[in-house]
């Protein structure tokens, strides 16, 4: 993979992560008894790579718990569309999480050409 692509990729990654971040607000507005309760739960992300995009739901993960952030390593059940051809895969993410944004860099094994296939996004986690 080019690393002028990947070094763009980061880039971009961290400044959304850290604009996100830094426009949450600290005092979040809790409802009292309510009578009907709707939420989704679970994760999605989305990421870029060479010839790659892939749309990233969570799986099972393991994280360290350090001040309000997540650091750690997570399997992510994917559609990867790769030269224009969309196929499910798997991915295994390291994964850096603060509140409900995550910066994420699936890895999703090898291509035809024995190259390996990295991605780098943004996810966000529901509930």
């Amino acid at each position: 993979m080019n690393s002028v692509f990947i070094r763009k990729a980061l880039l971009l990654s961290a400044v959304l992560f850290s604009s996100v971040v830094l426009s949450q607000t600290q005092d979040e507005v809790k409802k009292e008894n309510p009578t009907v309760d709707f939420a989704l739960e679970g994760r999605i992300g989305v990421a870029v790579g060479d010839k790659a995009v892939g749309i990233n739901v969570g799986g099972p993960s393991l994280k360290l718990k350090l001040n309000g952030f997540k650091i750690g390593v997570g399997a992510f059940p994917s559609l990867l569309v790769l030269d224009g051809d969309a196929a499910p895969r798997l991915s295994v993410s390291p994964i850096i999480e603060y509140k409900k944004w995550m910066l994420i860099t699936p890895y999703y094994g090898y291509d035809a050409e024995k190259k390996m296939i990295w991605t780098f996004g943004i996810g966000y986690k529901f509930k």
